[in-house]
């Protein structure tokens, strides 16, 4: 019985295969199937585009993040009015005056419905990155890591608040 065409190189050691050819190693293999079946490369150029397009969908996720931090923020500032001010001693002793903004939604307003919404499409999305990762092409791995840090460079510095609580997985 001749079996030279079996691919024992994809066998797990229980003896199952992983089904479809994925590999669940880092490699550079310009064959990549991307997400969904229709999306596979077989050349380096399609790789090249692919890897672009998943480096630009890295920068607008990080822009995304920004955006909603940023309508946040404007909700913050409009709930001035509302601000408590505290009025506490800085290490001189002298006076110093801090306002604390904060933004309360309840649970049906619009702006936290909107919110959750973005969030929702935020939580897809990194879900989305990371099952890009997730092919462990070396290549679109990269891609992706060199588009969130663009974004990040790009809207980074806008920020406002030095702790992201908004992650998922990314």
């Amino acid at each position: 019985m001749d079996h030279s065409h079996h691919d024992h190189g994809m066998d797990m050691p229980d003896g199952g295969g992983c089904g479809g050819g994925h590999m669940m190693v880092f490699h550079a293999s310009v064959k990549a199937q991307i997400l969904f079946q229709g999306w596979e490369t077989t050349n380096a150029l399609q790789l090249f585009g692919s890897a672009m397009a998943i480096f630009v969908a890295g920068v607008l996720y990080e822009g995304f993040k920004y955006y909603r931090e940023t309508l946040f923020e404007k909700a913050a500032l409009a709930a001035t009015a509302e601000s408590q001010v505290n009025i506490a001693k800085n290490e001189n002793g002298a006076r110093s005056c801090h306002t604390k903004r904060t933004v309360t939604y309840t649970m049906f307003s619009s702006g936290h419905i909107y919110q959750t919404v973005l969030y929702f499409i935020q939580a897809w999305v990194s879900y989305i990155l990371m099952l890009v990762f997730m092919t462990y092409n070396v290549w679109l791995c990269l891609a992706l890591a060199l588009g969130l840090a663009v974004g990040y460079f790009l809207f980074g510095w806008r920020r406002t608040t030095a702790i992201d609580n908004g992650e998922c997985c990314m």
